[in-house]
């Protein structure tokens, strides 16, 4: 990606800004479509390691916050009432390493007011 910070900047401002006024969440693939690049190039984009040109590495840097910020609306949409979590929770799987599996030991993870909800 030959762009500059400043491009992929307001690419991203555009994404959220479409996030914002459709009433859905900040995605990876919303974040592609407004760089132009298919969402599995975006996601090995921002998994890459640095390069150690800074204007490419400085690029990557802004890519992977806007995707982490992505997860974080994902996963703050889910929470609201009258949402299903269903479509959310699948997204979290594909992009966020999400896993319901018991499998690995540590500590049980509580939500309080959880029925409430």
């Amino acid at each position: 990606m030959e762009h500059s910070a400043a491009w992929v900047k307001a690419a991203i401002h555009r994404a959220k800004d479409y996030a914002q006024e459709q009433g859905v969440p900040l995605t990876a693939e919303r974040l592609a479509a407004e760089l132009g690049l298919h969402v599995t190039d975006f996601c090995r984009l921002i998994q890459d390691q640095p390069s150690g040109n800074r204007k490419k590495d400085l690029v990557q840097e802004i890519l992977r916050r806007a995707f982490e910020e992505a997860n974080a609306s994902v996963v703050e949409h889910a929470m609201k009432r009258g949402t299903s979590a269903n479509m959310h929770m699948l997204y979290l799987k594909q992009y966020a390493g999400y896993q319901e599996t018991q499998d690995k030991p540590g500590a049980p993870v509580i939500f309080s007011g959880e029925d409430d909800l």
